[in-house]
Protein backbone atom coordinates (compact mmCIF):
# COMPACT_ATOMS: atom_id res chain seq x y z
CA UNK A 1 0.00 0.00 0.00
CA UNK A 2 1.41 3.37 -0.97
CA UNK A 3 1.36 5.78 1.93
CA UNK A 4 1.18 9.50 1.18
CA UNK A 5 2.73 11.76 3.71
CA UNK A 6 0.67 14.70 4.82
CA UNK A 7 3.52 17.13 4.10
CA UNK A 8 4.13 15.74 0.66
CA UNK A 9 2.66 17.92 -2.11
CA UNK A 10 0.19 16.19 -4.37
CA UNK A 11 1.47 15.04 -7.70
CA UNK A 12 0.53 17.28 -10.57
CA UNK A 13 -1.49 15.99 -13.47
CA UNK A 14 0.59 15.33 -16.50
CA UNK A 15 -1.88 17.45 -18.52
CA UNK A 16 -1.22 20.98 -17.24
CA UNK A 17 -3.84 22.68 -19.45
CA UNK A 18 -6.90 23.81 -17.46
CA UNK A 19 -10.22 22.25 -18.44
CA UNK A 20 -12.28 24.31 -20.91
CA UNK A 21 -14.94 26.51 -19.29
CA UNK A 22 -18.45 25.20 -19.30
CA UNK A 23 -20.58 27.18 -21.74
CA UNK A 24 -23.74 28.31 -20.03
CA UNK A 25 -26.71 28.89 -22.24
CA UNK A 26 -28.15 32.39 -21.73
CA UNK A 27 -31.66 32.52 -20.38
CA UNK A 28 -34.19 32.96 -23.14
CA UNK A 29 -36.49 36.01 -22.83
CA UNK A 30 -39.43 33.70 -23.42
CA UNK A 31 -38.47 31.70 -20.33
CA UNK A 32 -38.90 34.68 -18.00
CA UNK A 33 -42.00 34.73 -15.78
CA UNK A 34 -44.92 36.87 -16.92
CA UNK A 35 -44.43 39.23 -13.98
CA UNK A 36 -40.88 40.13 -15.10
CA UNK A 37 -41.82 40.46 -18.78
CA UNK A 38 -44.77 42.63 -17.82
CA UNK A 39 -42.50 44.90 -15.77
CA UNK A 40 -40.15 45.26 -18.74
CA UNK A 41 -42.96 46.02 -21.19
CA UNK A 42 -44.41 48.60 -18.80
CA UNK A 43 -41.22 50.65 -19.20
CA UNK A 44 -41.43 50.73 -22.99
CA UNK A 45 -43.28 53.52 -24.83
CA UNK A 46 -46.72 52.52 -26.04
CA UNK A 47 -45.66 53.77 -29.45
CA UNK A 48 -43.88 50.40 -29.80
CA UNK A 49 -46.78 48.26 -28.54
CA UNK A 50 -48.46 47.62 -31.93
CA UNK A 51 -45.23 46.14 -33.33
CA UNK A 52 -44.44 44.23 -30.12
CA UNK A 53 -47.88 42.64 -30.18
CA UNK A 54 -46.87 40.89 -33.42
CA UNK A 55 -43.94 39.09 -31.77
CA UNK A 56 -46.01 36.30 -30.23
CA UNK A 57 -49.41 35.47 -28.80
CA UNK A 58 -47.90 35.78 -25.34
CA UNK A 59 -46.79 39.35 -26.03
CA UNK A 60 -50.21 40.19 -27.44
CA UNK A 61 -51.85 38.82 -24.32
CA UNK A 62 -49.52 40.69 -21.94
CA UNK A 63 -49.81 43.97 -23.85
CA UNK A 64 -53.61 43.85 -23.63
CA UNK A 65 -53.82 42.89 -19.97
CA UNK A 66 -55.17 45.43 -17.42
CA UNK A 67 -52.35 44.44 -15.05
CA UNK A 68 -49.80 45.98 -17.46
CA UNK A 69 -51.48 49.39 -17.21
CA UNK A 70 -51.70 49.10 -13.45
CA UNK A 71 -47.93 48.57 -13.43
CA UNK A 72 -47.39 51.56 -15.75
CA UNK A 73 -49.40 53.73 -13.39
CA UNK A 74 -47.53 52.44 -10.32
CA UNK A 75 -44.03 53.04 -11.72
CA UNK A 76 -44.95 56.35 -13.38
CA UNK A 77 -44.55 55.45 -17.06
CA UNK A 78 -48.03 56.40 -18.27
CA UNK A 79 -48.23 58.41 -21.49
CA UNK A 80 -50.99 60.55 -23.00
CA UNK A 81 -52.81 58.75 -25.82
CA UNK A 82 -55.25 60.31 -28.28
CA UNK A 83 -58.55 58.45 -28.80
CA UNK A 84 -60.30 59.37 -32.05
CA UNK A 85 -63.92 58.68 -32.93
CA UNK A 86 -64.90 59.12 -36.58
CA UNK A 87 -68.16 58.72 -38.47
CA UNK A 88 -67.96 57.40 -42.03
CA UNK A 89 -69.63 59.45 -44.77
CA UNK A 90 -70.94 56.52 -46.83
CA UNK A 91 -72.81 54.47 -44.25
CA UNK A 92 -72.56 56.64 -41.08
CA UNK A 93 -70.70 53.80 -39.38
CA UNK A 94 -68.42 54.59 -36.47
CA UNK A 95 -64.72 53.90 -36.12
CA UNK A 96 -62.62 54.32 -32.97
CA UNK A 97 -58.82 54.65 -33.12
CA UNK A 98 -55.86 55.29 -30.87
CA UNK A 99 -53.35 57.76 -32.29
CA UNK A 100 -49.76 57.50 -31.08
CA UNK A 101 -46.99 59.71 -32.40
CA UNK A 102 -43.34 58.73 -32.19
CA UNK A 103 -41.17 61.04 -30.12
CA UNK A 104 -39.51 63.36 -32.61
CA UNK A 105 -36.85 66.03 -32.44
CA UNK A 106 -38.67 69.29 -31.78
CA UNK A 107 -37.91 72.05 -34.27
CA UNK A 108 -38.37 75.79 -33.97
CA UNK A 109 -39.48 77.90 -36.93
CA UNK A 110 -37.27 80.98 -37.06
CA UNK A 111 -38.41 82.34 -40.43
CA UNK A 112 -41.58 84.38 -39.93
CA UNK A 113 -42.19 84.28 -43.69
CA UNK A 114 -42.30 80.49 -44.01
CA UNK A 115 -45.06 79.31 -46.33
CA UNK A 116 -47.78 76.83 -45.42
CA UNK A 117 -46.50 74.35 -48.00
CA UNK A 118 -43.08 74.37 -46.31
CA UNK A 119 -44.30 73.36 -42.85
CA UNK A 120 -42.38 70.49 -41.26
CA UNK A 121 -44.83 67.58 -41.29
CA UNK A 122 -44.29 64.40 -39.29
CA UNK A 123 -45.82 61.22 -40.72
CA UNK A 124 -44.51 58.68 -38.22
CA UNK A 125 -47.62 57.79 -36.28
CA UNK A 126 -49.57 54.74 -35.23
CA UNK A 127 -53.32 54.84 -35.95
CA UNK A 128 -54.67 51.62 -34.45
CA UNK A 129 -58.37 50.62 -34.69
CA UNK A 130 -60.11 49.96 -31.38
CA UNK A 131 -61.97 46.62 -31.67
CA UNK A 132 -65.67 46.84 -30.92
CA UNK A 133 -69.14 45.56 -31.72
CA UNK A 134 -70.35 48.29 -34.05
CA UNK A 135 -73.99 48.01 -33.05
CA UNK A 136 -73.19 48.87 -29.42
CA UNK A 137 -70.65 51.67 -29.85
CA UNK A 138 -71.88 55.29 -29.60
CA UNK A 139 -70.37 58.38 -31.16
CA UNK A 140 -68.09 60.38 -28.87
CA UNK A 141 -69.83 63.75 -28.74
CA UNK A 142 -67.50 66.63 -27.87
CA UNK A 143 -69.60 67.74 -24.91
CA UNK A 144 -70.95 64.54 -23.35
CA UNK A 145 -67.67 62.60 -23.22
CA UNK A 146 -65.93 62.57 -19.83
CA UNK A 147 -62.53 61.08 -18.99
CA UNK A 148 -62.22 59.41 -15.58
CA UNK A 149 -58.83 57.80 -15.07
CA UNK A 150 -58.35 55.32 -17.90
CA UNK A 151 -62.04 55.28 -18.92
CA UNK A 152 -64.30 57.36 -21.18
CA UNK A 153 -67.93 57.89 -20.12
CA UNK A 154 -70.61 58.74 -22.73
CA UNK A 155 -74.06 59.95 -21.67
CA UNK A 156 -77.37 59.54 -23.46
CA UNK A 157 -77.86 60.01 -27.19
CA UNK A 158 -74.80 61.59 -28.78
CA UNK A 159 -76.24 62.75 -32.12
CA UNK A 160 -79.21 64.97 -32.95
CA UNK A 161 -80.74 62.20 -35.08
CA UNK A 162 -81.05 59.81 -32.12
CA UNK A 163 -84.00 59.74 -29.70
CA UNK A 164 -83.46 60.89 -26.13
CA UNK A 165 -81.74 58.25 -24.02
CA UNK A 166 -80.78 57.75 -20.37
CA UNK A 167 -78.06 55.22 -21.19
CA UNK A 168 -74.47 55.46 -20.00
CA UNK A 169 -71.70 53.70 -21.94
CA UNK A 170 -68.14 53.28 -20.61
CA UNK A 171 -64.99 52.45 -22.60
CA UNK A 172 -62.14 50.91 -20.61
CA UNK A 173 -59.09 52.14 -22.52
CA UNK A 174 -56.81 49.51 -20.97
CA UNK A 175 -58.71 46.48 -22.26
CA UNK A 176 -60.76 48.25 -24.99
CA UNK A 177 -63.97 46.78 -23.65
CA UNK A 178 -67.35 48.50 -23.33
CA UNK A 179 -69.81 48.19 -20.48
CA UNK A 180 -73.04 49.86 -19.33
CA UNK A 181 -73.05 52.34 -16.46
CA UNK A 182 -75.99 53.23 -14.20
CA UNK A 183 -78.76 54.85 -16.25
CA UNK A 184 -79.45 58.54 -15.77
CA UNK A 185 -82.61 59.83 -14.12
CA UNK A 186 -83.49 61.89 -17.22
CA UNK A 187 -83.25 60.92 -20.89
CA UNK A 188 -80.89 63.25 -22.77
CA UNK A 189 -79.38 64.01 -26.14
CA UNK A 190 -76.06 65.85 -26.72
CA UNK A 191 -75.74 66.66 -23.04
CA UNK A 192 -72.81 68.37 -21.32
CA UNK A 193 -70.85 66.57 -18.62
CA UNK A 194 -67.81 67.22 -16.39
CA UNK A 195 -65.86 65.26 -13.78
CA UNK A 196 -64.97 66.75 -10.38
CA UNK A 197 -64.08 65.14 -7.03
CA UNK A 198 -65.19 61.58 -7.87
CA UNK A 199 -68.51 62.78 -9.26
CA UNK A 200 -69.82 63.39 -12.78
CA UNK A 201 -72.17 66.31 -13.34
CA UNK A 202 -74.52 66.19 -16.35
CA UNK A 203 -76.34 69.24 -17.67
CA UNK A 204 -78.65 70.07 -20.54
CA UNK A 205 -79.82 67.90 -23.45
CA UNK A 206 -83.35 67.19 -22.16
CA UNK A 207 -85.26 68.38 -25.19
CA UNK A 208 -87.83 71.12 -24.58
CA UNK A 209 -87.06 71.17 -20.85
CA UNK A 210 -83.34 71.89 -20.83
CA UNK A 211 -83.18 72.63 -17.11
CA UNK A 212 -82.62 69.09 -15.85
CA UNK A 213 -79.31 68.52 -14.06
CA UNK A 214 -78.05 65.50 -12.16
CA UNK A 215 -74.90 64.11 -10.60
CA UNK A 216 -73.40 60.59 -10.57
CA UNK A 217 -71.49 59.53 -7.44
CA UNK A 218 -68.84 57.13 -8.75
CA UNK A 219 -68.30 55.58 -5.31
CA UNK A 220 -71.94 54.62 -4.75
CA UNK A 221 -72.78 54.46 -8.50
CA UNK A 222 -76.03 56.33 -7.89
CA UNK A 223 -77.60 59.38 -9.56
CA UNK A 224 -79.08 62.36 -7.69
CA UNK A 225 -80.95 65.43 -8.98
CA UNK A 226 -78.89 68.62 -8.88
CA UNK A 227 -80.64 71.61 -7.37
CA UNK A 228 -80.19 74.90 -9.15
CA UNK A 229 -80.88 78.58 -8.68
CA UNK A 230 -83.59 79.47 -11.19
CA UNK A 231 -82.34 83.04 -11.45
CA UNK A 232 -78.83 81.89 -12.32
CA UNK A 233 -79.62 79.61 -15.25
CA UNK A 234 -80.95 80.81 -18.60
CA UNK A 235 -83.23 78.74 -20.76
CA UNK A 236 -80.72 78.02 -23.51
CA UNK A 237 -78.15 75.44 -24.56
CA UNK A 238 -74.73 75.60 -22.93
CA UNK A 239 -71.83 75.78 -25.33
CA UNK A 240 -69.39 74.19 -22.92
CA UNK A 241 -69.01 73.01 -19.33
CA UNK A 242 -65.56 73.05 -17.77
CA UNK A 243 -63.99 72.74 -14.30
CA UNK A 244 -61.87 75.66 -13.11
CA UNK A 245 -60.63 76.39 -9.57
CA UNK A 246 -62.98 73.83 -8.03
CA UNK A 247 -66.07 75.28 -9.72
CA UNK A 248 -68.09 74.12 -12.74
CA UNK A 249 -68.42 76.84 -15.38
CA UNK A 250 -71.38 76.77 -17.74
CA UNK A 251 -70.38 78.88 -20.74
CA UNK A 252 -73.17 80.30 -22.88
CA UNK A 253 -73.51 82.32 -26.08
CA UNK A 254 -73.68 85.55 -24.11
CA UNK A 255 -71.18 87.52 -22.04
CA UNK A 256 -72.57 85.89 -18.91
CA UNK A 257 -71.23 82.59 -17.59
CA UNK A 258 -72.48 80.62 -14.61
CA UNK A 259 -70.28 79.03 -11.99
CA UNK A 260 -71.52 76.25 -9.70
CA UNK A 261 -69.66 75.50 -6.46
CA UNK A 262 -70.39 71.84 -5.53
CA UNK A 263 -69.02 72.20 -1.99
CA UNK A 264 -71.20 75.19 -1.20
CA UNK A 265 -74.08 74.19 -3.47
CA UNK A 266 -74.28 77.77 -4.76
CA UNK A 267 -74.52 79.41 -8.18
CA UNK A 268 -72.68 82.55 -9.26
CA UNK A 269 -73.31 84.77 -12.26
CA UNK A 270 -70.00 85.70 -13.92
CA UNK A 271 -69.90 88.64 -16.33
CA UNK A 272 -67.16 88.40 -18.96
CA UNK A 273 -65.73 91.80 -19.93
CA UNK A 274 -64.64 92.56 -23.48
CA UNK A 275 -65.55 89.13 -24.80
CA UNK A 276 -63.49 88.94 -28.01
CA UNK A 277 -64.76 85.45 -28.79
CA UNK A 278 -67.89 86.84 -30.40
CA UNK A 279 -71.42 85.48 -30.14
CA UNK A 280 -71.39 81.74 -30.71
CA UNK A 281 -67.67 81.74 -31.49
CA UNK A 282 -66.52 79.48 -28.66
CA UNK A 283 -66.08 75.96 -30.00
CA UNK A 284 -64.02 74.09 -27.44
CA UNK A 285 -62.33 74.75 -24.11
CA UNK A 286 -59.46 73.09 -22.27
CA UNK A 287 -57.91 73.70 -18.85
CA UNK A 288 -54.14 73.39 -18.28
CA UNK A 289 -52.56 74.13 -14.89
CA UNK A 290 -55.58 76.08 -13.72
CA UNK A 291 -55.91 78.23 -16.86
CA UNK A 292 -58.81 77.98 -19.32
CA UNK A 293 -57.95 78.08 -23.04
CA UNK A 294 -60.12 78.31 -26.14
CA UNK A 295 -59.99 79.32 -29.79
CA UNK A 296 -61.41 82.64 -30.97
CA UNK A 297 -62.91 82.58 -34.44
CA UNK A 298 -62.94 86.38 -34.36
CA UNK A 299 -59.18 86.81 -33.97
CA UNK A 300 -58.37 83.32 -35.36
CA UNK A 301 -56.06 82.81 -32.43
CA UNK A 302 -55.82 80.88 -29.18
CA UNK A 303 -57.14 82.76 -26.17
CA UNK A 304 -56.90 82.29 -22.40
CA UNK A 305 -59.30 83.32 -19.65
CA UNK A 306 -58.03 85.67 -16.94
CA UNK A 307 -60.26 84.79 -13.99
CA UNK A 308 -59.15 87.90 -12.04
CA UNK A 309 -60.17 90.53 -14.59
CA UNK A 310 -62.71 88.15 -16.18
CA UNK A 311 -61.46 88.64 -19.73
CA UNK A 312 -60.45 86.45 -22.66
CA UNK A 313 -56.95 87.47 -23.80
CA UNK A 314 -54.93 86.39 -26.85
CA UNK A 315 -52.08 83.91 -26.41
CA UNK A 316 -48.85 85.38 -27.80
CA UNK A 317 -47.81 82.79 -30.39
CA UNK A 318 -45.96 83.03 -33.70
CA UNK A 319 -46.86 81.19 -36.91
CA UNK A 320 -50.18 80.01 -35.46
CA UNK A 321 -52.00 81.29 -38.55
CA UNK A 322 -50.08 78.72 -40.61
CA UNK A 323 -51.72 75.90 -38.69
CA UNK A 324 -55.17 77.19 -39.48
CA UNK A 325 -54.53 77.88 -43.17
CA UNK A 326 -57.21 76.05 -45.20
CA UNK A 327 -58.39 74.30 -42.06
CA UNK A 328 -60.84 74.39 -39.20
CA UNK A 329 -60.45 73.56 -35.53
CA UNK A 330 -61.80 70.21 -34.35
CA UNK A 331 -60.59 70.07 -30.75
CA UNK A 332 -58.12 71.49 -28.25
CA UNK A 333 -57.06 69.20 -25.41
CA UNK A 334 -54.67 68.90 -22.49
CA UNK A 335 -51.93 66.55 -23.71
CA UNK A 336 -49.69 65.92 -20.71
CA UNK A 337 -49.56 69.61 -19.77
CA UNK A 338 -49.24 70.83 -23.36
CA UNK A 339 -52.08 72.18 -25.47
CA UNK A 340 -52.98 69.78 -28.27
CA UNK A 341 -54.62 71.53 -31.22
CA UNK A 342 -56.44 69.28 -33.70
CA UNK A 343 -57.87 70.47 -36.99
CA UNK A 344 -59.04 69.39 -40.43
CA UNK A 345 -56.83 70.56 -43.29
CA UNK A 346 -58.18 70.90 -46.84
CA UNK A 347 -55.89 70.28 -49.80
CA UNK A 348 -56.00 69.17 -53.43
CA UNK A 349 -54.70 65.79 -54.47
CA UNK A 350 -52.86 65.22 -57.75
CA UNK A 351 -55.46 65.67 -60.45
CA UNK A 352 -57.38 68.38 -58.60
CA UNK A 353 -59.47 66.18 -56.30
CA UNK A 354 -60.35 67.96 -53.05
CA UNK A 355 -59.31 65.94 -49.99
CA UNK A 356 -59.05 66.40 -46.25
CA UNK A 357 -56.26 65.56 -43.84
CA UNK A 358 -56.24 65.42 -40.08
CA UNK A 359 -53.47 67.35 -38.32
CA UNK A 360 -52.49 67.89 -34.72
CA UNK A 361 -49.80 70.00 -33.06
CA UNK A 362 -48.63 70.44 -29.48
CA UNK A 363 -48.10 73.90 -28.01
CA UNK A 364 -45.98 74.64 -24.94
CA UNK A 365 -47.56 77.40 -22.84
CA UNK A 366 -45.80 79.77 -20.47
CA UNK A 367 -47.30 82.45 -18.25
CA UNK A 368 -45.04 85.52 -18.08
CA UNK A 369 -44.96 88.80 -16.26
CA UNK A 370 -47.27 91.52 -17.43
CA UNK A 371 -50.30 89.25 -17.47
CA UNK A 372 -49.30 87.52 -20.69
CA UNK A 373 -49.38 83.89 -21.82
CA UNK A 374 -46.92 82.85 -24.53
CA UNK A 375 -47.11 79.74 -26.63
CA UNK A 376 -44.53 77.92 -28.73
CA UNK A 377 -45.53 75.38 -31.36
CA UNK A 378 -43.62 72.12 -31.25
CA UNK A 379 -42.75 71.35 -34.85
CA UNK A 380 -43.16 69.14 -36.74
CA UNK A 381 -46.92 68.65 -36.66
CA UNK A 382 -48.47 65.20 -37.09
CA UNK A 383 -50.57 64.57 -40.18
CA UNK A 384 -52.85 61.61 -40.87
CA UNK A 385 -55.19 60.80 -43.73
CA UNK A 386 -57.92 58.47 -42.49
CA UNK A 387 -60.70 57.19 -44.69
CA UNK A 388 -63.54 59.54 -45.61
CA UNK A 389 -65.23 60.72 -42.45
CA UNK A 390 -67.99 63.24 -41.81
CA UNK A 391 -67.46 63.86 -38.09
CA UNK A 392 -64.52 63.65 -35.72
CA UNK A 393 -63.96 63.94 -32.01
CA UNK A 394 -61.12 63.12 -29.66
CA UNK A 395 -60.08 62.72 -26.03
CA UNK A 396 -56.68 62.29 -24.38
CA UNK A 397 -56.21 59.44 -21.90
CA UNK A 398 -53.08 58.80 -19.81
CA UNK A 399 -52.37 55.06 -19.84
Amino acid sequence: MNMIREDEPPQENENTNPPPPVKQQPDSFSSLPDEIVENILARISKWDYPNLSLVSKRFLSLLSSPELYTTRSRIGTTEPCIYLCMERIKDLGLEWFTLWTKHAHVETLTDDHVQEDDLPIYNEYSLVPVPHESSLVPFMDRASAVVVGSEIYLFGATTVSEPLSSSVRILDCRSHTWRDGPSMLVARRCANAVFLDEKIYVFDGCGEDDTGMEVLDLKTKTWSPLLRDRDAVLEEHWLKTVVLEGKIYLITHTNYYYAYDPKEGTWEVVEVHGNNLGIGQLYCVSVIEGVMYSYSRNSRNLVWYDSKCKKWLDVKISNFELLMCNGRIVKILNHGGKLLVMWIYKFREYGGTLEWKFRCAKIVLEKRRGNEVWGEIEWPVTETKPSEMSRYNAQVISI
